[in-house]
């Protein structure tokens, strides 16, 4: 396990202990701008240190504005508090920051190939954010997360659906 990783866990944990299990309150991002935030708490009690490198699959429903789609399950996994969510599966302008990821612990409804990132891979995962960055309103809060910000062991995860997001 990597520094980064074990910072990430101890934090996680901490948040848990903290907050007796609920969702934190979080900070603007660092350039001032406010955000808009998307939902309150984005997964039921799950341990971090059991969401670290591995997902949990559940049957679980949630409609993506985004696309129109409805996905009947998601993941849970561990994730890097914070991390920036993406308008597609790259870096590039077109496609930049729409939001944030707050939580340790998120639900992911699928994967796609992107631009290769510091991961060392070319693996995103798709979700729902928790705060969607000003302006940013089109996609509804959905987007793509580089799989070097997931805790997984394996990239993309077993059994995670592939996207075929545009």
């Amino acid at each position: 396990m990597s520094v980064r990783q074990t910072v990430a866990v101890v934090a996680a944990l901490l948040a848990v202990v903290l907050s007796g299990g609920a969702a934190q309150a979080s900070s603007p991002p660092a350039d001032g701008t406010h955000a808009v935030q998307v939902k309150e708490q984005r997964t039921g009690a799950v341990d971090p240190l059991t969401a670290q490198a591995s997902c949990t699959h559940r049957n679980v429903s949630h409609y993506d504005a985004n696309t129109g789609r409805t996905w009947t399950s998601d993941w849970v996994c561990g994730n890097r508090s914070g991390a920036p969510l993406y308008g597609c599966a790259s870096f590039i302008s077109i496609c930049g920051v729409i939001g944030w990821i707050d939580t340790s612990t998120s639900w992911f409804v699928c994967w796609g190939r992107g631009a290769a990132h510091a991961g060392g891979n070319n693996i995103w995962y798709y979700t729902l954010g928790d705060r969607i960055a000003p302006g940013e309103e089109r996609q509804h809060g959905w987007g793509f997360i580089p799989a070097v910000d997931v805790w997984t062991s394996t990239d993309p995860w077993p059994g995670m659906t592939e996207c075929n997001i545009p």
